[in-house]
Protein backbone atom coordinates (compact mmCIF):
# COMPACT_ATOMS: atom_id res chain seq x y z
CA UNK A 1 0.00 0.00 0.00
CA UNK A 2 2.93 2.34 0.38
CA UNK A 3 1.92 3.10 3.98
CA UNK A 4 3.61 1.67 7.06
CA UNK A 5 2.52 -1.92 7.49
CA UNK A 6 1.38 -2.12 11.10
CA UNK A 7 1.12 -5.23 13.21
CA UNK A 8 -0.42 -5.97 16.55
CA UNK A 9 0.14 -8.28 19.44
CA UNK A 10 -2.08 -9.42 22.32
CA UNK A 11 -2.45 -7.07 25.29
CA UNK A 12 0.28 -7.73 27.85
CA UNK A 13 0.62 -6.58 31.43
CA UNK A 14 3.78 -5.06 32.94
CA UNK A 15 5.28 -8.51 33.46
CA UNK A 16 4.85 -9.47 29.82
CA UNK A 17 1.95 -11.81 30.57
CA UNK A 18 -1.22 -12.03 28.51
CA UNK A 19 -4.04 -10.04 30.09
CA UNK A 20 -7.25 -11.90 30.89
CA UNK A 21 -6.31 -15.00 28.92
CA UNK A 22 -5.91 -18.56 30.17
CA UNK A 23 -3.26 -20.01 27.86
CA UNK A 24 -4.53 -23.56 28.29
CA UNK A 25 -7.92 -22.50 26.96
CA UNK A 26 -7.53 -19.71 24.41
CA UNK A 27 -11.16 -18.67 24.32
CA UNK A 28 -12.34 -19.34 27.87
CA UNK A 29 -12.43 -15.67 28.80
CA UNK A 30 -14.63 -14.94 25.78
CA UNK A 31 -17.50 -16.91 27.34
CA UNK A 32 -17.19 -16.34 31.08
CA UNK A 33 -19.62 -13.40 31.07
CA UNK A 34 -22.50 -15.39 29.53
CA UNK A 35 -25.68 -15.23 31.61
CA UNK A 36 -28.23 -17.97 31.01
CA UNK A 37 -29.85 -17.77 34.44
CA UNK A 38 -27.93 -20.87 35.53
CA UNK A 39 -24.22 -20.78 36.34
CA UNK A 40 -23.91 -24.44 35.34
CA UNK A 41 -24.77 -23.50 31.77
CA UNK A 42 -22.10 -20.78 31.74
CA UNK A 43 -19.56 -23.27 33.11
CA UNK A 44 -20.60 -25.74 30.43
CA UNK A 45 -20.13 -23.09 27.71
CA UNK A 46 -16.63 -22.30 28.98
CA UNK A 47 -15.76 -26.00 28.96
CA UNK A 48 -17.32 -26.45 25.52
CA UNK A 49 -15.28 -23.58 24.13
CA UNK A 50 -12.13 -25.17 25.52
CA UNK A 51 -12.96 -28.60 24.09
CA UNK A 52 -14.04 -27.47 20.63
CA UNK A 53 -11.31 -24.83 20.49
CA UNK A 54 -8.62 -27.44 21.11
CA UNK A 55 -9.55 -29.29 17.90
CA UNK A 56 -12.06 -27.29 15.81
CA UNK A 57 -11.82 -29.54 12.75
CA UNK A 58 -12.75 -32.67 14.69
CA UNK A 59 -16.25 -34.02 15.20
CA UNK A 60 -17.98 -33.18 18.47
CA UNK A 61 -17.39 -36.69 19.92
CA UNK A 62 -13.70 -36.50 18.98
CA UNK A 63 -13.33 -33.04 20.53
CA UNK A 64 -15.20 -33.95 23.70
CA UNK A 65 -13.32 -37.28 23.98
CA UNK A 66 -15.97 -39.17 25.98
CA UNK A 67 -19.68 -39.88 25.74
CA UNK A 68 -20.62 -37.98 28.91
CA UNK A 69 -19.07 -34.74 27.63
CA UNK A 70 -20.49 -35.32 24.15
CA UNK A 71 -23.98 -35.82 25.53
CA UNK A 72 -23.61 -32.70 27.68
CA UNK A 73 -22.73 -30.72 24.54
CA UNK A 74 -25.83 -31.89 22.70
CA UNK A 75 -27.99 -31.08 25.74
CA UNK A 76 -26.43 -27.63 25.99
CA UNK A 77 -27.26 -26.84 22.35
CA UNK A 78 -30.83 -28.07 22.91
CA UNK A 79 -31.42 -26.14 26.15
CA UNK A 80 -34.17 -23.53 25.82
CA UNK A 81 -32.25 -21.15 28.08
CA UNK A 82 -29.21 -21.09 25.80
CA UNK A 83 -29.54 -18.28 23.25
CA UNK A 84 -26.90 -17.81 20.49
CA UNK A 85 -27.14 -14.04 21.05
CA UNK A 86 -26.07 -14.46 24.68
CA UNK A 87 -23.00 -16.45 23.62
CA UNK A 88 -21.95 -13.65 21.29
CA UNK A 89 -22.91 -11.07 23.91
CA UNK A 90 -20.38 -12.61 26.29
CA UNK A 91 -17.74 -12.49 23.54
CA UNK A 92 -18.62 -8.83 22.87
CA UNK A 93 -18.25 -7.99 26.55
CA UNK A 94 -14.76 -9.48 26.53
CA UNK A 95 -14.11 -7.67 23.24
CA UNK A 96 -14.73 -4.21 24.71
CA UNK A 97 -11.22 -4.10 26.19
CA UNK A 98 -9.79 -4.68 22.71
CA UNK A 99 -11.95 -1.91 21.23
CA UNK A 100 -11.18 0.69 23.92
CA UNK A 101 -8.15 2.87 23.43
CA UNK A 102 -8.77 3.65 19.77
CA UNK A 103 -10.65 6.65 18.40
CA UNK A 104 -12.17 4.67 15.52
CA UNK A 105 -13.13 1.10 14.69
CA UNK A 106 -13.68 -0.42 11.26
CA UNK A 107 -16.90 -2.45 11.28
CA UNK A 108 -16.49 -4.84 8.36
CA UNK A 109 -19.56 -6.77 7.22
CA UNK A 110 -20.14 -9.48 4.65
CA UNK A 111 -22.47 -12.37 3.81
CA UNK A 112 -21.62 -15.99 3.11
CA UNK A 113 -23.69 -19.10 2.43
CA UNK A 114 -23.69 -22.10 4.74
CA UNK A 115 -24.97 -25.13 2.87
CA UNK A 116 -25.83 -28.52 4.30
CA UNK A 117 -26.29 -30.96 1.40
CA UNK A 118 -25.59 -34.01 3.60
CA UNK A 119 -27.61 -32.91 6.62
CA UNK A 120 -30.15 -35.63 7.58
CA UNK A 121 -32.68 -33.11 8.93
CA UNK A 122 -33.65 -29.86 7.22
CA UNK A 123 -35.71 -28.26 10.01
CA UNK A 124 -35.08 -24.52 10.02
CA UNK A 125 -33.04 -24.31 6.81
CA UNK A 126 -33.98 -22.13 3.83
CA UNK A 127 -33.63 -22.28 0.06
CA UNK A 128 -30.19 -21.77 -1.43
CA UNK A 129 -30.42 -22.54 -5.10
CA UNK A 130 -29.30 -21.20 -8.44
CA UNK A 131 -28.88 -22.51 -11.95
CA UNK A 132 -26.11 -24.88 -10.85
CA UNK A 133 -26.98 -25.81 -7.24
CA UNK A 134 -30.17 -26.83 -5.45
CA UNK A 135 -29.52 -27.28 -1.74
CA UNK A 136 -30.78 -25.97 1.56
CA UNK A 137 -28.93 -23.81 4.02
CA UNK A 138 -28.71 -20.30 5.48
CA UNK A 139 -27.14 -16.96 4.72
CA UNK A 140 -24.75 -15.77 7.41
CA UNK A 141 -24.29 -11.99 7.63
CA UNK A 142 -21.56 -11.06 10.09
CA UNK A 143 -19.93 -7.83 11.27
CA UNK A 144 -16.44 -7.90 12.77
CA UNK A 145 -14.34 -5.16 14.31
CA UNK A 146 -10.88 -4.17 13.08
CA UNK A 147 -8.83 -1.45 14.72
CA UNK A 148 -7.40 0.82 11.99
CA UNK A 149 -4.43 1.83 14.16
CA UNK A 150 -3.19 -1.74 14.78
CA UNK A 151 -5.20 -3.78 12.23
CA UNK A 152 -6.19 -6.10 15.09
CA UNK A 153 -9.43 -7.98 14.50
CA UNK A 154 -11.24 -7.41 17.79
CA UNK A 155 -13.93 -10.07 17.29
CA UNK A 156 -17.50 -10.65 16.12
CA UNK A 157 -19.80 -7.68 16.76
CA UNK A 158 -23.03 -8.79 15.12
CA UNK A 159 -24.31 -11.90 13.41
CA UNK A 160 -27.54 -12.46 11.51
CA UNK A 161 -28.64 -15.85 10.26
CA UNK A 162 -31.02 -15.43 7.33
CA UNK A 163 -33.28 -18.04 5.76
CA UNK A 164 -34.89 -17.52 2.39
CA UNK A 165 -38.24 -18.71 1.14
CA UNK A 166 -37.68 -18.31 -2.59
CA UNK A 167 -41.18 -19.42 -3.51
CA UNK A 168 -42.74 -16.64 -1.42
CA UNK A 169 -39.89 -14.23 -2.14
CA UNK A 170 -39.26 -13.59 1.57
CA UNK A 171 -36.10 -13.44 3.70
CA UNK A 172 -36.21 -13.94 7.46
CA UNK A 173 -33.78 -13.50 10.32
CA UNK A 174 -33.91 -16.73 12.36
CA UNK A 175 -33.66 -14.59 15.54
CA UNK A 176 -32.15 -17.36 17.65
CA UNK A 177 -34.81 -19.38 19.45
CA UNK A 178 -37.45 -16.62 19.18
CA UNK A 179 -39.88 -16.12 16.30
CA UNK A 180 -38.23 -15.31 12.92
CA UNK A 181 -38.18 -11.66 11.78
CA UNK A 182 -39.29 -10.80 8.24
CA UNK A 183 -36.86 -8.45 6.48
CA UNK A 184 -38.28 -5.79 4.19
CA UNK A 185 -35.56 -6.35 1.60
CA UNK A 186 -32.09 -7.87 1.13
CA UNK A 187 -30.33 -4.59 1.95
CA UNK A 188 -31.90 -4.36 5.40
CA UNK A 189 -29.33 -6.78 6.85
CA UNK A 190 -26.54 -4.22 6.29
CA UNK A 191 -28.35 -1.47 8.17
CA UNK A 192 -29.39 -3.86 10.95
CA UNK A 193 -25.77 -4.89 11.49
CA UNK A 194 -24.49 -1.31 11.35
CA UNK A 195 -27.10 -0.10 13.82
CA UNK A 196 -26.29 -2.90 16.25
CA UNK A 197 -22.58 -2.10 16.08
CA UNK A 198 -23.16 1.63 16.57
CA UNK A 199 -25.38 0.93 19.56
CA UNK A 200 -22.82 -1.39 21.15
CA UNK A 201 -19.66 0.67 20.68
CA UNK A 202 -18.45 3.05 23.41
CA UNK A 203 -19.47 6.65 22.73
CA UNK A 204 -15.86 7.75 22.27
CA UNK A 205 -15.21 5.20 19.48
CA UNK A 206 -16.38 6.26 16.01
CA UNK A 207 -17.40 3.37 13.73
CA UNK A 208 -16.43 3.33 10.06
CA UNK A 209 -18.62 0.80 8.25
CA UNK A 210 -16.83 -1.10 5.47
CA UNK A 211 -18.97 -2.94 2.92
CA UNK A 212 -18.40 -4.66 -0.38
CA UNK A 213 -20.68 -4.15 -3.38
CA UNK A 214 -23.61 -5.95 -1.72
CA UNK A 215 -23.93 -3.07 0.74
CA UNK A 216 -24.32 -0.42 -1.98
CA UNK A 217 -27.72 1.03 -1.04
CA UNK A 218 -28.91 4.64 -1.10
CA UNK A 219 -30.81 4.11 2.17
CA UNK A 220 -27.50 3.28 3.89
CA UNK A 221 -25.79 6.44 2.59
CA UNK A 222 -28.84 8.48 3.49
CA UNK A 223 -28.89 7.24 7.09
CA UNK A 224 -25.16 7.27 7.78
CA UNK A 225 -24.46 10.63 6.16
CA UNK A 226 -26.69 12.23 8.81
CA UNK A 227 -24.32 10.84 11.44
CA UNK A 228 -21.05 11.59 9.64
CA UNK A 229 -19.55 13.20 12.77
CA UNK A 230 -20.29 10.04 14.79
CA UNK A 231 -19.99 7.38 12.08
CA UNK A 232 -18.51 6.94 8.61
CA UNK A 233 -18.48 4.45 5.77
CA UNK A 234 -16.36 3.03 2.97
CA UNK A 235 -18.51 1.12 0.47
CA UNK A 236 -17.55 -0.27 -2.92
CA UNK A 237 -20.08 0.93 -5.48
CA UNK A 238 -22.06 -1.68 -7.36
CA UNK A 239 -24.44 0.57 -9.29
CA UNK A 240 -23.62 3.24 -11.83
CA UNK A 241 -25.68 5.78 -9.91
CA UNK A 242 -26.86 9.20 -11.03
CA UNK A 243 -24.61 11.92 -9.62
CA UNK A 244 -24.30 15.68 -9.45
CA UNK A 245 -20.74 16.94 -9.73
CA UNK A 246 -19.27 19.82 -7.73
CA UNK A 247 -19.90 22.00 -10.76
CA UNK A 248 -23.61 21.12 -10.70
CA UNK A 249 -23.49 18.92 -13.78
CA UNK A 250 -25.39 15.64 -13.98
CA UNK A 251 -23.81 12.33 -14.92
CA UNK A 252 -23.21 8.71 -13.98
CA UNK A 253 -20.86 7.65 -11.20
CA UNK A 254 -18.61 5.27 -13.12
CA UNK A 255 -18.33 7.55 -16.15
CA UNK A 256 -17.64 10.68 -14.09
CA UNK A 257 -15.07 9.00 -11.85
CA UNK A 258 -13.16 7.63 -14.86
CA UNK A 259 -12.47 11.22 -16.01
CA UNK A 260 -11.04 12.43 -12.69
CA UNK A 261 -7.42 13.55 -12.64
CA UNK A 262 -4.94 11.00 -11.31
CA UNK A 263 -3.82 11.78 -7.75
CA UNK A 264 -1.02 9.22 -7.69
CA UNK A 265 -0.03 5.57 -8.09
CA UNK A 266 0.59 2.80 -5.60
CA UNK A 267 0.78 -0.97 -5.27
CA UNK A 268 -1.85 -3.20 -3.67
CA UNK A 269 -1.46 -6.80 -2.54
CA UNK A 270 -4.32 -8.79 -4.08
CA UNK A 271 -5.31 -11.96 -2.26
CA UNK A 272 -6.02 -15.21 -4.01
CA UNK A 273 -9.70 -16.01 -4.44
CA UNK A 274 -12.53 -16.35 -6.89
CA UNK A 275 -10.21 -17.86 -9.51
CA UNK A 276 -7.79 -14.94 -9.11
CA UNK A 277 -4.13 -15.56 -8.29
CA UNK A 278 -2.46 -13.59 -5.51
CA UNK A 279 -0.34 -10.78 -6.93
CA UNK A 280 0.93 -7.25 -6.43
CA UNK A 281 -1.12 -4.84 -8.51
CA UNK A 282 0.13 -1.44 -9.65
CA UNK A 283 -2.82 0.95 -9.55
CA UNK A 284 -3.78 4.44 -10.65
CA UNK A 285 -5.74 6.38 -8.05
CA UNK A 286 -8.19 9.24 -8.51
CA UNK A 287 -10.54 10.98 -6.08
CA UNK A 288 -13.28 13.58 -6.04
CA UNK A 289 -16.56 14.67 -4.45
CA UNK A 290 -20.09 14.37 -5.82
CA UNK A 291 -23.71 14.03 -4.77
CA UNK A 292 -25.47 10.69 -5.16
CA UNK A 293 -29.00 11.28 -6.38
CA UNK A 294 -31.90 9.24 -5.04
CA UNK A 295 -32.97 6.35 -7.30
CA UNK A 296 -35.92 7.06 -9.55
CA UNK A 297 -37.61 3.71 -8.85
CA UNK A 298 -38.19 4.39 -5.13
CA UNK A 299 -40.70 7.20 -4.41
CA UNK A 300 -39.85 7.03 -0.68
CA UNK A 301 -36.32 8.27 -1.35
CA UNK A 302 -35.57 11.74 -2.65
CA UNK A 303 -32.86 14.36 -2.68
CA UNK A 304 -29.15 13.57 -2.73
CA UNK A 305 -26.25 12.60 -0.46
CA UNK A 306 -22.77 14.11 -0.72
CA UNK A 307 -19.94 11.57 -0.73
CA UNK A 308 -16.26 11.45 -1.48
CA UNK A 309 -15.19 9.00 -4.17
CA UNK A 310 -11.92 7.10 -4.51
CA UNK A 311 -11.35 5.20 -7.75
CA UNK A 312 -8.67 2.52 -8.11
CA UNK A 313 -7.74 1.15 -11.57
CA UNK A 314 -5.09 -1.50 -12.11
CA UNK A 315 -2.52 -0.44 -14.72
CA UNK A 316 -0.42 -3.61 -14.75
CA UNK A 317 -1.28 -6.32 -17.23
CA UNK A 318 -3.72 -8.81 -15.74
CA UNK A 319 -6.45 -11.06 -17.04
CA UNK A 320 -8.89 -9.71 -14.45
CA UNK A 321 -7.69 -6.19 -13.55
CA UNK A 322 -9.12 -4.70 -10.37
CA UNK A 323 -11.34 -1.64 -10.53
CA UNK A 324 -12.76 -0.21 -7.34
CA UNK A 325 -15.03 2.78 -7.00
CA UNK A 326 -15.22 3.48 -3.28
CA UNK A 327 -17.84 5.77 -1.75
CA UNK A 328 -16.90 7.27 1.59
CA UNK A 329 -17.48 9.90 4.24
CA UNK A 330 -13.74 10.02 4.97
CA UNK A 331 -11.45 12.81 3.80
CA UNK A 332 -9.75 12.62 0.40
CA UNK A 333 -7.97 15.94 0.73
CA UNK A 334 -4.43 14.53 0.71
CA UNK A 335 -2.96 11.47 -0.97
CA UNK A 336 -2.36 9.93 2.45
CA UNK A 337 -6.06 10.41 3.22
CA UNK A 338 -6.91 8.59 -0.01
CA UNK A 339 -4.51 5.75 0.78
CA UNK A 340 -6.16 5.38 4.19
CA UNK A 341 -9.56 4.89 2.53
CA UNK A 342 -8.10 2.23 0.22
CA UNK A 343 -6.41 0.55 3.18
CA UNK A 344 -9.69 0.43 5.10
CA UNK A 345 -11.42 -1.26 2.18
CA UNK A 346 -8.48 -3.65 1.74
CA UNK A 347 -8.93 -4.85 5.32
CA UNK A 348 -12.29 -6.26 4.22
CA UNK A 349 -10.35 -9.37 3.16
CA UNK A 350 -10.08 -10.27 6.83
CA UNK A 351 -13.74 -11.23 7.06
CA UNK A 352 -13.37 -13.44 4.01
CA UNK A 353 -10.49 -15.17 5.80
CA UNK A 354 -12.79 -15.58 8.79
CA UNK A 355 -15.40 -17.23 6.54
CA UNK A 356 -12.75 -19.67 5.30
CA UNK A 357 -11.68 -20.58 8.83
CA UNK A 358 -15.31 -21.07 9.89
CA UNK A 359 -16.00 -23.38 6.95
CA UNK A 360 -12.69 -25.16 6.35
CA UNK A 361 -10.99 -24.90 9.73
CA UNK A 362 -14.06 -25.40 11.93
CA UNK A 363 -16.04 -27.40 9.34
CA UNK A 364 -19.30 -25.76 10.38
CA UNK A 365 -21.13 -27.11 7.32
CA UNK A 366 -20.33 -30.69 8.32
CA UNK A 367 -22.03 -30.44 11.71
CA UNK A 368 -25.25 -32.43 11.83
CA UNK A 369 -27.40 -31.43 14.78
CA UNK A 370 -31.07 -32.17 14.20
CA UNK A 371 -32.46 -28.63 14.04
CA UNK A 372 -31.12 -25.24 13.02
CA UNK A 373 -31.91 -23.86 16.48
CA UNK A 374 -29.30 -26.24 17.90
CA UNK A 375 -26.92 -25.55 15.03
CA UNK A 376 -27.11 -21.81 15.63
CA UNK A 377 -25.87 -22.31 19.20
CA UNK A 378 -22.92 -24.28 17.84
CA UNK A 379 -22.35 -21.63 15.15
CA UNK A 380 -21.97 -18.92 17.81
CA UNK A 381 -19.27 -20.94 19.58
CA UNK A 382 -17.37 -21.75 16.39
CA UNK A 383 -17.63 -18.11 15.25
CA UNK A 384 -15.53 -17.07 18.24
CA UNK A 385 -13.13 -19.98 17.71
CA UNK A 386 -12.63 -18.93 14.07
CA UNK A 387 -11.72 -15.42 15.23
CA UNK A 388 -9.15 -16.89 17.61
CA UNK A 389 -7.54 -18.95 14.83
CA UNK A 390 -7.00 -15.75 12.85
CA UNK A 391 -5.52 -14.12 15.94
CA UNK A 392 -2.93 -16.91 16.05
CA UNK A 393 -2.03 -16.24 12.42
CA UNK A 394 -1.56 -12.55 13.11
CA UNK A 395 0.71 -13.35 16.03
CA UNK A 396 2.94 -15.32 13.66
CA UNK A 397 2.97 -12.39 11.23
CA UNK A 398 3.54 -9.67 13.82
CA UNK A 399 6.77 -7.87 14.56
CA UNK A 400 6.35 -7.48 18.33
CA UNK A 401 8.32 -9.50 20.86
CA UNK A 402 5.84 -11.81 22.58
CA UNK A 403 6.83 -14.57 25.00
CA UNK A 404 6.25 -18.12 23.63
CA UNK A 405 4.38 -18.97 26.86
CA UNK A 406 1.55 -16.78 25.55
CA UNK A 407 1.20 -18.89 22.43
CA UNK A 408 1.93 -22.49 23.49
CA UNK A 409 1.61 -24.80 26.47
CA UNK A 410 4.67 -26.19 28.26
CA UNK A 411 4.30 -29.56 26.53
CA UNK A 412 3.89 -27.93 23.10
CA UNK A 413 7.00 -25.80 23.63
CA UNK A 414 9.00 -28.82 24.79
CA UNK A 415 8.05 -30.82 21.69
CA UNK A 416 8.77 -27.90 19.38
CA UNK A 417 12.17 -27.25 20.99
CA UNK A 418 13.05 -30.94 20.58
CA UNK A 419 12.16 -30.74 16.89
CA UNK A 420 13.88 -27.35 16.43
CA UNK A 421 16.62 -26.91 19.09
CA UNK A 422 17.52 -23.46 17.75
CA UNK A 423 14.19 -22.14 19.08
CA UNK A 424 15.19 -22.04 22.74
CA UNK A 425 15.25 -18.46 24.01
CA UNK A 426 13.56 -16.96 20.95
CA UNK A 427 10.37 -14.90 20.73
CA UNK A 428 6.80 -16.09 20.45
CA UNK A 429 6.78 -15.09 16.79
CA UNK A 430 9.66 -17.51 16.08
CA UNK A 431 7.72 -20.30 17.79
CA UNK A 432 4.60 -19.42 15.79
CA UNK A 433 6.54 -19.54 12.51
CA UNK A 434 7.91 -22.97 13.44
CA UNK A 435 4.38 -24.15 14.19
CA UNK A 436 3.52 -23.09 10.63
CA UNK A 437 6.53 -25.08 9.39
CA UNK A 438 4.94 -28.21 10.82
CA UNK A 439 1.96 -27.39 8.60
CA UNK A 440 4.06 -27.11 5.44
CA UNK A 441 5.27 -23.50 5.56
CA UNK A 442 8.72 -23.31 3.93
CA UNK A 443 9.89 -19.99 5.44
CA UNK A 444 12.06 -19.05 2.50
CA UNK A 445 13.23 -15.47 2.20
CA UNK A 446 10.79 -14.75 -0.62
CA UNK A 447 7.81 -16.45 1.04
CA UNK A 448 4.92 -14.34 2.36
CA UNK A 449 3.94 -14.72 6.03
CA UNK A 450 2.21 -18.02 6.90
CA UNK A 451 -1.52 -18.29 6.23
CA UNK A 452 -4.10 -19.62 8.62
CA UNK A 453 -4.32 -23.01 6.90
CA UNK A 454 -0.63 -23.88 7.28
CA UNK A 455 -0.68 -22.45 10.80
CA UNK A 456 -3.69 -24.54 11.72
CA UNK A 457 -2.32 -27.77 10.22
CA UNK A 458 0.91 -27.24 12.13
CA UNK A 459 -0.93 -26.57 15.37
CA UNK A 460 -3.00 -29.73 15.02
CA UNK A 461 0.14 -31.78 14.46
CA UNK A 462 1.90 -30.13 17.41
CA UNK A 463 -1.03 -30.76 19.73
CA UNK A 464 -1.10 -34.44 18.78
CA UNK A 465 2.62 -34.74 19.55
CA UNK A 466 2.20 -32.80 22.80
CA UNK A 467 -0.52 -35.19 23.96
CA UNK A 468 1.89 -38.09 23.38
CA UNK A 469 4.59 -36.19 25.28
CA UNK A 470 2.28 -35.66 28.26
CA UNK A 471 1.19 -39.30 28.29
CA UNK A 472 4.86 -40.39 28.25
CA UNK A 473 5.64 -38.02 31.13
CA UNK A 474 2.95 -39.69 33.21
Amino acid sequence: MGRDQRSWRPDLNDDGELCDMDVSGWIRTEFRAAEFGDKRLTDRLVQLGDELGSSPAESIPASCEDWASTKATYRFCDNESVEPTEILSAHKQSQRSRVSGGDELLVVSDTTYLTFPRHPAKDGLGDISSSDIDVEGVKLHTSVGIRPDTQQMTGVIDQQVLVEDQQAGNTYSTNGKDDPILLENEHEKWLRGDREAAKWLPEDVRPIFVHDRGGDAFSLYEELSKESANAGFVVRANQNRRVLTEGGEGGKLFDWSSDLAERGRNSIEIQQGGGREARTAEVSITAGTCELRAPRNNPDQEGSVEVNVVRVDEVTEAGDPIQWVLLTTESVETFDDILAVIEYYGLRWRIEDWHKVLKSGCKIEERQLQTWERMEVLLSVYSVIAWKVLELRELARGEGSVAPEILLSEAERAVLETKFPELSGQSGKAYAVHVAKLGGYLDRGSDPPPGWETMWKGLQKLRMWAEGYELGAE
